[in-house]
């Protein structure tokens, strides 16, 4: 995409005039995002339906505080709560004691937003029925949705998947079982993100995904750069444990691909550590991987955890109280 916009600026081969053009970062530069009338109405019938399937009702007062300016995530999630007929607040990101009152005010059924932001919201006293979050890693963070419920006072906690570039890919339903794939709309692929290879259900990979109907920069094969897995479970694709990292962190250890931002998923699911941590692998002879987490811990239970996430096993797993040096270390000799 970056070599096309160069070769067509501003706006690429693609571009198409459209009803709507936004943007989506693109390294230090903005790619633009263009929807046509037909565009933004299919994919508010797609939206429509998800949120049926995730327990929105038409009745429901929804406070949507994802962004509506330049990157114009906002709008497209509006127009597709509207076409299910739910009474839209568009209160955006920001002010967390603001969104609380006026939440509280009007007692609102639903709340959309990144699960940060959201968790501000209640720490400021407001409560709701129905959380969706996106924007940030969410349901493959262990315990995340269930502290997030508890916070707000909410029945259900959706996570919901997708790119500015590609709205929606795939959203839970009201069963918190996994995010199905909107096959209506994305067809999405698993592969090895170093060699393209194709990948079946039940490994884990870079999702690549294809509009089936886009007029406006149609997209084929798109890498997303985020890594999951992928389930079939009968008439569905679903993504089970959200999306566990991106294919720019990464290091190979044992002859496995490890992915460093996968770890921080793990470590919230212990109640004594701090979330900080430091990978040293030592390649003196054969890789050896330590992991040493800041806090306290059950190592046996964490060394465990790791293995099943990371792929790997560790060879040693250490607490500290305090860590000063954070990250990856690799040392090669």
């Amino acid at each position: 995409m970056a070599a096309d916009i160069d070769a067509a600026p501003p706006a690429c081969s693609l571009y198409e005039p459209g009803a709507m053009v936004t943007f989506s970062p693109l390294g230090d530069d903005l790619a633009p995002m263009v929807d046509t009338r037909a565009d933004l109405a299919y994919e508010a019938e797609v939206h429509a339906a998800a949120f049926e399937r995730a327990g929105l009702e038409p009745s429901d007062r929804v406070a949507n505080t994802f962004g509506y300016h330049l990157f114009g995530t906002g709008e497209v999630l509006q127009r597709g709560l509207e076409e299910l007929g739910a009474e839209v607040f568009p209160l955006g990101p920001g002010d967390s004691e603001q969104a609380a009152e006026l939440i509280e005010a009007y007692e609102i059924d639903c709340l959309l937003g990144n699960p940060s932001f959201a968790q501000k919201i209640a720490d400021q006293g407001a409560s709701v029925e129905t959380f969706v979050g996106a924007g940030e890693p969410f349901t493959s963070v262990p315990g995340y949705r269930e502290q997030l419920k508890e916070a707000l006072g909410a029945e259900t906690a959706i996570d919901y998947f997708g790119t500015r570039q590609f709205l929606p890919i795939a959203v839970e339903t009201a069963a918190e079982d996994g995010l199905r794939v909107a096959e209506e709309y994305a067809i999405v692929e698993l592969i090895d993100p170093d060699t393209g290879e194709a990948l079946e259900p039940g490994q884990r990979g870079e999702l690549v995904v294809t509009h089936r109907h886009k007029e406006g920069m149609p997209l084929v094969r798109y890498r997303t750069g985020d890594l999951a897995e992928l389930e079939r479970r009968g008439d569905d694709l679903v993504i089970p444990e959200g999306v566990i990292g991106r294919t720019d962190d990464r290091l190979k250890v044992k002859g496995v691909k490890l992915y460093p931002k996968a770890v921080p998923s793990v470590l919230a699911g212990f109640e004594g550590l701090t979330g900080e941590f430091r990978l040293e692998v030592d390649r003196e002879a054969t890789d050896r991987l330590t992991v040493v987490c800041e806090g306290t811990a059950d190592r046996e239970a964490l060394g465990a955890a790791l293995a099943d996430r990371l792929l790997v096993s560790p060879d040693e797993v250490r607490t500290v109280d305090e860590l000063e040096e954070t990250g990856v270390v690799d040392r090669r000799y």
